[in-house]
Formats: structure tokens, C-alpha cells, sequence
């Protein structure tokens, strides 16, 4: 929802933060009356308030607000956002300014307020104090008595980033008598996440106290020790899945065949297809993740809302060395925006390798085993993460801990070469895709069984090597008897099973809640070491959005007019063969060419595309799963 003008913004805030109740009528920690006859009746309001009971309204004479605002659990406990997207456009991320931005950054900012106390008496002055930890990591606001701006009181009231990393937070307001009688409202913006369990936590405690001339604590019955606290916690980062509701997939225009039938997949699943030409690397998928922060919230008209931002992790390397090739760079041009996001949990710049690449992370779609339990799935990676990295996924709790998995006999080392996930119309609401040499051999050897030996297959393509290309066609039959190929798909067959028994034993899948997708493993040896990589187009290593799949042109034999693989994958996954899709019917199955410029690099569908999906980003909240 946009305004006509700022006005507008900040007078909506107010009403937003339930400035303007009559005082006496609040009641919880901000107010109290004696009982009985002649009992004095305290004049002293010591009252913070914030939306405790989550109804995106901050409000003193609410009864959920002021009875919760100490607590942070399943049921109860405000929240704010970290304020990481660019509402006015200038490039900078809106909590590294120091500013309330133009547009609507407003909504990225959560309501608080001090209540009034028009009987304070001369002199006294309101005391706001923020906890050590939490000051270093957000900022708050006050709005001024003519409601047209906002000032920075408290918090990280400096500029910290990679270049001033350490910044001295202002943990304490003195309101003046006059704010004190009038009241104030606050706003909150979180500077940045939780990235490590062993530091901050991402809470952020309030006290208010109220201080007569001579420095004494003013205090009520309500209040008997003078001071009224509150608690609020930063939203968690989380990262979207495969069964996220996409509205927008990026890829790179580098292969416009690659592009069309990305754009074929996406349309079907009225999915907006984004290209970019303006960076050197087509692997949209590894060089940033996509994930979000959410929280309760109200629209322009008073309406309960969820409100949040997506959020582009960058990895932390480049395809060279220099900055201007780093991921945050490009992502800072291209991406950050109005609610979306730009971060980045490395520590050192051009550090860790392709592991630390995104098609390396992935996440586990929800699912319960016994008792326990991830309503917002769990996040899964590779080997050779960095430690900080590692960290950031564990300190945000929701899809934690995570599950990984060995990728180190794997020549790029990503979880995306042999595993996926696909929505299906059974009580857990998805299946698990695993690549299988097995299948595709056996696939080959029908073939040739039935005379079919000398059909070829990769008919027209061709293969880098180190002087150039040389035909990528080969025979059923040669296929068969190349010993090096055989072996290779025999040990990747071995790690996959390996892999995929810890998944079925920590998840609890069925045998029959998985799907086997058939493309044989080479060998390649770099350094003094063999690893495995995808002979034929690797189709597990796919684009999932809703009831649509983009699969990797398997380019396999013709026989009968039509290809073997396409038509197994179109027969497994596009009819009701194994319940997919949200109906059980299947899942509409679209093959893309990415043979030029992914698969002989090593790479396949999933590899070259990122999606990321919009408001309200799940039909879970985080706030209500007790993590």
C-alpha cells in the first residue's frame, strides 16, 4: 500500500502505536489506583509498550500487550524486523543510514511507546534503557512533537559496517519532563541478524524508569520498583524450499535456448522469469540464496497483515578476485530493493569454495518423525561449509539443527547433483528425488536387448576439452561397455545410497516417497583425486515451482519415436503414477536445453536458476512454532 505522502506515514504510525489513550484508562504495568477508601491515588505512569500479543498493534490499553510484554514464547512476545532493504532507492540498505527512509520504509520499523504522564511533576525525566547486546544490533526512534520526523535516541546510533566493525550503541534516553508528560512514540529497526548461537541472541531488552529532579526513583503501585521492561526478539532469517509458494525465478540471459524453456516452465506456473546479462556468472543459483524475514504486522487500513522482506544471502567469492566481482556487489545494484533484502554471513571476503556455493544448501521440506518435529523444514548442506556459515544456520533456530550430507565424492561438491524435493498429495505433502545410475543403466540395457544397442545418444552435442570439442554422441552399446563410465556410476550409486539411508532413517520417508531420476556419473580426476560428476544431463538437479518441474534435456535415445528418458521422466513424475502434484495427478514436466553452457560445465537446471516467492512467504508462522 502506498501513501500520497509522508504525513500520511507518520500519522498512521502513531495511531499505529496506540498514541492518544487517555492514560488513566490504560491499565496492566502503566497505571494503577489504590483500593479502598482513602487509599491515595498513584499519579505515576511507568509504562513501555509493545505489541506482546502480536496483533501488530502496539497498544497500552490492551490487556494482551501489557500482561506478555515481559514474555517471548510460542503464544506471546513482540517482535521486529531487520531493517535490511532499500525503501527510498539510493543503493543503501535502510538500516545502515541512520534515518526513517522516504516510501515505506515506516513498515519495516515496529511501534512502541512510553506511555503519558501528565501528573509527573517538574523536573522528572523518563529513563529508556536498552540491553548491552540488543543496543549493538538495532536503533530506535522517536517521533517528534510536531509527528512530521523521526530522531535516533538510542541503540547503534553510529554507522557500523565491514569497515567500521566496531561501533560504541547508545543504551540509554533521558526523556525530558515534558516528553515524560506527554508521552513518546518509539520505533525499532533491527541492524542486522543472529549469527552465531554463542553470540547475541536476538532479543532486545527494555527498561523504563521514571527519575524525579533530584534523581530519585518515582514509583507507583503498579510499578514498585519503579520500573516497567519489555522484551522483543528480531525475526529469523529463513530460507525458502522447493515447496515455497515462487512468484519470480531469476537466471542469467547467457543461453537464450536455456532461457526458453525456463520461460515455458515458468509462464505455465505463472512464475515472473527475471534475466540479468550484466554479471559473469550464469550460476544464478550458487552465488546467492534466497530466503526471508516476516512478522505480524497491519496495512494501511488497520488490517492484520504478515509483513517481511525476501533476502538475498550472497556468497562470499567471486570469479575473480576483485570486489567489484563479489556477489553483494551485483546483488546491491540489482536486487536490494523495497522489501528485498541484501546480507552476507561470511567474515572474510573471496573466502571458501564451491561448497560455500548455494547449490551446496538446501532445505528439507516440513516434516515429523516421532516427536520431532520441523513445521518450517530443516535445513540441509554439504561438505566443507564454512564455520560461519554453519553458525548463522544454527543460531536462527526455526530450521535447525541442520542435516548434512556427504558431497565431497562429488567433483562440484552440491547437495543439488543428486537430491530434490517435489510436492506430492500424501499426509507428508512431498517426496524426495534422487539421481540413480542404477535406473539409467538398466534403462540402457533394455534398450539394448531389444536391438536398440547402436541408437545413439547426446545426438549432436559435444564436449569441451582441453583443445577444443569433440562429439558428446555415443552408442547404447559403447556406452555400456566403457568400463570408466560403469565404475563411475557404480560408486555414485553407492554414495547416493549411503546418503539417501540417513535421509529415510532422520526423516522417516517410505520407500515409496522416493522417486529415482536415471542419468549415469562419469569419473574426473583433479589433483591427485577422483570425484564423480554427471555423464548424462544430472534431471534430478531441477527447477520445482508448485505443480511445475523444468528438467534438464536429457538428450537420450531415440527409439519409437521418442526419447527413453524423457518419456520415463514424463511417466514417473507427470501422471499419477506416484501421486505428485497437489491433486495426485502429476506434476506438468518441461525439459529445458542446458547442455552448452551447464551441463558440460558441470552444472544442470537447478544450478543456473534461483526463485524466491513473496508475502506471506508460509502458511506457517515462525513465531507460533515455540523455536
Amino acid at each position: 500500500m502506498r501513501y500520497q505522502s509522508r504525513g500520511a506515514l507518520l500519522l498512521f504510525f502513531l495511531a499505529w502505536a496506540g498514541c492518544g489513550d487517555d492514560s488513566e484508562g490504560t491499565g496492566g504495568s502503566g497505571n494503577s489506583t489504590g483500593e479502598g477508601a482513602g487509599t491515595p491515588k498513584s499519579q505515576y505512569v511507568i509504562d513501555v509498550v509493545v505489541d506482546a500479543n502480536r496483533n501488530g498493534v502496539a497498544d497500552a490499553a490492551d490487556p494482551g500487550d501489557q500482561d506478555a510484554e515481559e514474555t517471548w514464547n510460542a503464544t506471546a512476545g513482540a517482535m521486529f524486523l531487520p531493517n535490511l532493504d532499500d525503501d527510498d532507492g539510493d543503493g543503501v540498505r535502510d538500516a545502515d543510514d541512520g534515518i526513517v527512509n522516504a516510501g515505506e520504509d515506516i513498515y519495516d520499523l515496529v511501534s512502541a511507546s512510553i506511555t503519558a504522564c501528565p501528573e509527573c511533576p517538574d523536573g522528572s525525566i523518563g529513563r529508556i534503557e536498552l540491553d548491552a547486546e540488543g543496543a549493538k544490533n538495532v536503533r530506535v526512534y522517536a517521533l517528534d512533537a510536531s509527528l512530521t520526523s523521526w530522531r535516533l535516541i538510542a541503540g547503534e546510533t553510529s554507522t557500523c559496517n565491514e569497515d567500521v566493525p566496531q561501533c560504541t550503541p547508545q543504551v540509554s534516553y533521558d526523556l525530558t519532563t515534558d516528553e515524560v508528560r506527554a508521552g513518546l512514540t518509539l520505533a525499532i529497526e533491527g541492524r542486522d541478524v543472529m549469527r552465531d548461537p554463542a553470540g547475541w541472541n536476538g532479543y532486545l531488552d527494555i527498561t523504563y524508569s521514571l527519575l524525579d529532579e533530584s534523581g530519585a526513583a518515582l514509583t507507583s503501585e503498579a510499578n514498585p520498583e519503579g520500573v516497567d521492561k519489555a522484551r522483543l526478539r528480531v525475526a529469523p532469517w529463513q530460507l525458502f524450499g522447493n515447496l515455497s509458494p515462487f512468484d519470480r525465478v531469476w537466471s542469467s540471459k547467457t543461453s537464450a535456448v536455456f532461457v526458453a524453456g525456463v520461460k515455458a516452465g515458468a509462464d505455465n506456473a505463472g512464475v515472473e522469469h527475471k534475466t540479468y546479462s550484466n554479471y559473469g556468472d550464469q550460476w544464478t543459483q550458487d552465488f546467492f540464496q534466497t530466503g526471508f524475514f516476516a512478522i505480524p504486522s497491519r496495512d494501511a487500513n488497520g488490517n492484520p497483515i504478515i509483513h517481511g522482506m525476501t533476502v538475498a544471502n550472497a556468497r562470499p567469492w567471486g570469479r575473480n578476485n576483485s570486489d567489484s566481482s563479489l556477489p553483494i556487489t551485483w546483488l546491491n545494484k540489482n536486487y536490494l530493493g523495497p522489501n528485498r533484502a541484501t546480507l552476507v554471513v561470511y567474515e572474510n571476503k573471496h573466502s571458501g569454495d564451491s561448497f560455500d556455493s548455494h547449490g551446496n544448501h538446501d532445505l528439507i521440506p516440513a516434516y515429523t518423525n516421532g516427536s520431532t518435529s520441523y513445521p518450517l523444514g530443516r535445513i540441509l548442506y554439504g561438505s566443507g561449509v564454512l564455520k560461519e556459515t554453519k553458525a548463522f544456520y544454527e543460531a536462527q533456530l526455526l530450521q535447525a539443527p541442520a542435516m548434512v550430507v556427504d558431497t565431497n565424492w562429488l567433483l562440484v561438491g552440491h547437495v543439488d547433483e543428486y537430491l530434490s524435493y517435489v510436492p506430492a498429495a500424501t499426509p507428508r505433502g512431498w517426496k524426495l528425488l534422487v539421481g540413480s545410475p542404477d535406473l539409467a543403466r538398466q534403462m540402457l540395457l533394455e534398450a539394448q536387448s531389444n536391438g536398440n544397442g547402436s541408437t545413439m545418444l547426446h545426438v549432436g552435442k559435444v564436449w569441451y576439452t582441453d583443445t577444443g570439442t569433440a562429439p558428446a554422441d555415443i552408442s547404447i552399446d559403447d556406452v555400456l561397455a566403457d568400463p570408466v563410465l560403469l565404475e563411475a556410476s557404480q560408486n555414485a550409486q553407492a554414495s547416493i545410497d549411503s546418503e539417501v539411508a540417513k535421509l529415510q532413517d532422520e526423516i522417516g520417508l517410505a520407500d515409496d516417497e522416493i522417486i529415482e531420476m536415471p542419468f549415469l556419473f562419469n569419473q574426473v580426476q583433479y589433483g591427485p583425486d577422483t570425484y564423480n560428476i554427471a555423464y548424462q544431463p544430472g534431471t534430478v538437479n531441477a527447477l520445482v515451482m508448485g505443480d511445475t518441474i523444468v528438467i534438464p534435456k536429457p538428450f537420450g535415445p531415440q527409439i519409437g519415436g521418442e526419447d527413453i528418458f524423457e518419456a520415463d521422466l514424463e511417466e514417473r513424475l507427470g501422471t499419477a503414477v506416484n501421486g505428485l502434484g497437489a491433486d495426485g495427478q502429476g506434476l506438468d514436466v518441461f525439459f529445458a536445453d542446458d547442455w552448452d553452457v551447464y551441463h558440460r560445465l558441470d552444472g544442470e537446471v537447478h544450478c543456473g536458476t534461483n526463485p524466491e516467492a513473496p508475502a506471506p512467504f508460509s502458511s506457517v508462522n515462525w513465531w507460533e512454532t515455540g523455536r
